[in-house]
């Protein structure tokens, strides 16, 4: 119902879930609250998805660590990145899952096969909008890495960095990584 906002399923047996938006959303409201009462710095972080305004104090840029899907505690992050005014959102395979016979059963689920997407161990997401980069880091973890790509390269102000199940990186031009 379009006037009244609302939305329904005949089927009983069918559901809604917004999982693969509503936190990017929700930590993208929070921020821009904070920023219309007067922050003009923070980083915030909503359970891992980070949403920064501004820049740190003394002029630098918020870094934060991108998890290592496949890492232990002695290596916990795969890179660390220098994040602008933007929402960042990471989906993988290593938080969510079961494992049997030795496979690694997630919640992501590619809609071609309905089973767990298999492409990539993570794709994380930069965009200021927080819920477009939560639904595209689930939408971009179900696809090739040619199609998120060319996905990728036709929204302006979007950047992406994919882990591939070997610890290979790959990322658009605009993800600017920290050289320790």
């Amino acid at each position: 119902d379009k006037e009244a906002k609302t939305v329904y399923i005949s089927d009983p047996a069918a559901s809604i879930d917004v999982g693969a938006i509503a936190k990017g959303y929700a930590a993208s409201k929070v921020a821009e609250k904070l920023k219309s009462d007067g922050a003009d710095a923070m980083a915030l972080n909503a359970g891992g998805n980070i949403v920064t305004i501004g820049l740190k104090p003394g002029n630098e840029q918020w870094i934060t660590g991108i998890k290592n899907p496949n890492g232990t505690e002695a290596n916990s992050l795969i890179c660390r990145v220098k994040l602008g005014e933007t929402s960042l959102v990471t989906s993988g395979n290593y938080e969510r899952y079961f494992l049997s016979d030795g496979k690694i059963y997630h919640h992501i689920i590619d809609p071609e096969t309905r089973m767990p997407a298999e492409h990539f161990a993570s794709v994380s997401v930069f965009t200021p909008n927080g819920g477009l980069a939560d639904a595209l880091s689930t939408a971009l973890f179900c696809m090739s890495y040619e199609e998120g790509l060319a996905l990728i390269e036709e929204i302006d102000g979007v950047e992406a960095l994919w882990v591939c199940h070997d610890g290979t990186i790959k990322m658009t031009k605009g993800v600017s990584l920290v050289n320790d």
